[in-house]
């Protein structure tokens, strides 16, 4: 999926206005939740989003969804992760 085509979707599925938000290299958050759905696009780096299922990895220009109150822990690769998210 390419940037503009994730905008695209985002906006004609009532998602919020993207926002941009950057990893450092190696980086984890706390494990946290978000009481909305949120949609990711990878811009650059390696995204990881460690949930109780497991830790899925992605690259840049794939996506994914989280639904809304799952705990997870948001984690970038050795050269970081910049991502676009996008919640309703």
């Amino acid at each position: 999926m390419t940037r503009d085509e994730f905008e695209d979707t985002a906006r004609s599925d009532g998602y919020g206005e993207p926002k941009r938000v950057r990893f450092d290299p190696s980086s984890r958050s706390e494990t946290h939740s978000h009481d909305q759905v949120s949609f990711v696009y990878v811009l650059e780096g390696e995204f990881i989003l460690n949930t109780d299922d497991g830790a899925p990895r992605y690259d840049p220009g794939e996506t994914c969804i989280l639904p809304k109150d799952v705990n997870h822990a948001e984690e970038a690769g050795p050269d970081g992760a910049t991502i676009l998210v996008a919640r309703k």
